[in-house]
């Protein structure tokens, strides 16, 4: 969870995959036991305060071209949009120099990779936390 929004959820029966704090050693098994401040993996059983980061990359949604990387991704399509269009209407010559064409593809590529990287990993500290959640939380899902 992060700010009350559910990150990610796993069940049991599910495979993991987690960094632990104590030597950042992984590990990964699957799910059998979920406890209300631990879980029992098909290899061990660990307290959720020990786990230092978690494989999520399964359990995201779809990229979202949101934030400043969806800015410059949108921006910088518009831009090379808007100046074909004056080019087409007689408004402005032709872009002959490779320079007048850098701007609009670097924003581009970096608002692309703003969107599209995204980790594999995430972090558990103070505002993201791992919590058992059962069916008299407000968060769980049938």
């Amino acid at each position: 969870m992060k700010n009350g929004k559910v990150r990610a959820s796993f069940k049991e029966g599910e495979y993991l995959r987690f960094v632990l704090k104590k030597d950042h050693r992984h590990a990964e098994g699957h799910i059998v036991e979920l406890n209300d401040f631990s879980m029992i993996t098909s290899n061990d059983t660990v307290k959720f305060k020990d786990i230092y980061k978690i494989n999520i990359k399964k359990h995201r949604g779809p990229a979202r071209a949101t934030g400043i990387g969806g800015l410059l991704f949108l921006g910088g399509i518009v831009y090379l949009a808007v100046d074909q269009l004056n080019v087409a209407a007689g408004i402005n010559a032709q872009n002959d120099t490779p320079a007048e064409w850098i701007v609009p593809i670097a924003a581009i590529g970096v608002g692309a990779a703003m969107i599209f990287i995204r980790p594999k990993y995430m972090k558990i500290n103070g505002i993201q936390y791992l919590q058992m959640v059962d069916y008299n939380s407000p968060f769980y899902q049938h």
